[in-house]
């Protein structure tokens, strides 16, 4: 991990192994900021699982770089799996039907979707490059 007060890159490569490395991370990294530490774990270990089970990625090489800038926190997720636009490949679920008449995927892109302002996709040098951006209000600040 290389991480600076308002930065912090992630390098991930063990796969499934790498889950408590990340929240452990995100807990140093986000400590300012609690109330977003579960959430924002769980999106990222959302994009992975995503990543290692679906992406064929040979080796698998995952880059996430967080920043904090202008009360606004943001993701980039980066991965050398096949190429995939979740934001527009993942149709949404239908949250009306019971759970066993629903489709299976799409809820973690829905729930990406739903807890983040902005998305963007681009693919770039063989990888998948997924932006995420949170706005940060004077509650999301942790109590001291």
């Amino acid at each position: 991990m290389n991480q600076s007060g308002t930065n912090c890159t992630l390098t991930l490569t063990k796969g499934i192994n790498d889950l408590p490395y990340i929240a452990e991370q995100l807990s140093i990294f986000l400590k300012e900021y609690e109330i977003l530490i579960n959430p924002v774990n769980l999106m990222i270990e959302e994009l992975y699982s995503n990543t290692i089970y679906y992406g064929n990625a040979e080796p698998l090489n995952v880059n996430i770089h967080l920043k904090i800038n202008n009360e606004t926190l943001e993701v980039v997720y980066e991965d050398n799996g096949k190429p995939f636009n979740p934001l527009i490949e993942t149709e949404p679920p239908n949250l009306n039907q019971s759970i066993e008449d629903r489709q299976i995927g799409g809820l973690g892109i829905h729930f990406i979707k739903s807890m983040t302002d902005h998305q963007s996709y681009q693919r770039t040098n063989s990888l998948n490059q997924l932006t995420l951006k949170k706005k940060i209000t004077p509650s999301t600040h942790a109590k001291r």
